[in-house]
């Protein structure tokens, strides 16, 4: 069977990188794919995912999963777009494991169930103690909608950490992040890495291409979440000393009772030099918010917030990144100018707070543009799915 024959179907959900998905497949695979996403039969529209062609919309209930399974037998690649329990179970329960690609979202495996032995918190930050976080109004009624509707399909328990176990294919962004993941026997000795990101540069940088770092504000973290580590990349700021420096730290969204705690810290700590972002705004006015932000210290034990850490270099900024963080040892391979926070935010650095040069910041845009530019992940896709999934067929 010749390369453009192959059909690739795409298990998703009402998320807003879907979109991305479907032109970045579509670009490598021109109508060969079918996505399909479960939803509500009672709320069957589509809130995120504005691209409507070749999507299939099936409603959650009983029958649900020998549907996807009698589906799946059809095509011959199916990408799992994100390894949740739904797609897990599927994956579980198919007799043909070896067309499934997991394309890992971030978080579903980050968890205690996978690294027993193993922190992606600081000190500091383990020892805070709050309520049960609150979610918003609009995140509760989803949350209990969600659980509703999955307490009616039949799931596999455990099915997340056991599909990532006898994965064939994982997909993630670049190599650092899958061998991460091998190294950790999350993912089986015969499992192969697929490349595949959700956004390429050019709609990273879409309506800021031409801006560059415009100041030397310190931009910290990038949600609400445990994970960005704020109270240890406080107290180096600290230790170090900020001068008039303003510290931006975006918490429009994660956990709401440890937003609010970071930001009665921040505003304790730096007081009307702190400048919280709490309200969602799109990518590129967000972008345009950060242009002050000269330094960025993303101090996430593990891979987060790649698409800003990109956004961000390209603008300019010296970016610090822990050396436990897969996309650090990703970003020093490539050549770009990255910094330690374990071996140079610190006071000893007498650089450490400078601004970029320009020969610097032209030297990161050229590896970005090499790295992530759209033809480069279409192109590292389409050889991958090739190379694994084009049927083989005898004869004329």
């Amino acid at each position: 069977m010749s390369e453009h024959r192959i059909s690739i179907l795409h298990l998703a959900s009402d998320e807003k990188f879907i979109d991305a998905a479907i032109y970045i497949f579509e670009k490598a695979f021109p109508g060969r794919n079918h996505f399909v996403i479960p939803m509500s039969k009672y709320n069957r529209k589509l809130v995120y995912v504005k691209t409507l062609e070749n999507i299939e919309i099936v409603p959650f209930g009983r029958n649900l999963i020998s549907f996807l399974l009698d589906l799946t037998q059809r095509y011959d690649c199916i990408i799992l777009h994100g390894i949740t329990e739904l797609n897990s179970t599927v994956f579980l329960l198919s007799g043909d494991k070896h067309k499934f690609v997991g394309i890992l979202w971030g978080a579903e495996l980050y968890t205690k169930e996978s690294f027993n032995d193993r922190s992606f918190l600081g000190g500091l930050t383990s020892a805070i103690k709050l309520p049960d976080g609150k979610v918003s109004p609009g995140r509760k009624v989803k949350d209990n909608l969600r659980r509703f509707l999955y307490h009616r399909i039949i799931m596999i328990e455990g099915s997340v950490n056991l599909a990532a176990s006898e994965l064939r294919y994982f997909g993630v962004p670049y190599y650092e992040e899958f061998e991460f993941f091998s190294t950790h026997k999350i993912l089986s000795s015969e499992c192969r890495f697929i490349p595949f990101t959700y956004y390429p540069l050019e709609y990273l940088i879409k309506g800021v291409k031409n801006l560059t770092v415009s100041g030397n504000d310190i931009l910290v973290g990038n949600s609400a979440n445990y994970s960005n580590n704020h109270l240890e990349a406080f107290r180096k700021i600290e230790e170090i000393g900020m001068g008039a420096r303003k510290i931006v730290v975006p918490l429009s969204y994660g956990d709401l009772q440890y937003g609010k705690f970071i930001y009665s810290k921040g505003v304790e700590l730096f007081q009307s030099n702190f400048i919280p972002i709490r309200n969602f705004v799109p990518l590129n006015d967000y972008i345009r918010e950060l242009q002050g932000c000269g330094i960025v210290i993303m101090n996430h034990f593990r891979q987060q917030a790649v698409g800003t850490v990109f956004s961000m270099l390209w603008l300019g900024s010296k970016v610090y990144l822990s050396e436990t963080n897969t996309l650090f040892h990703y970003l020093r391979r490539t050549g770009i100018h990255i910094f330690s926070i374990e071996k140079e935010l610190n006071v000893e650095n007498q650089n450490v707070f400078d601004n970029l040069s320009e020969p610097e910041i032209k030297e990161n845009r050229m590896i970005l543009e090499t790295e992530i530019k759209e033809g480069t992940i279409i192109e590292n896709l389409r050889g991958s799915i090739l190379q694994h999934f084009v049927p083989v067929t005898t004869g004329s």
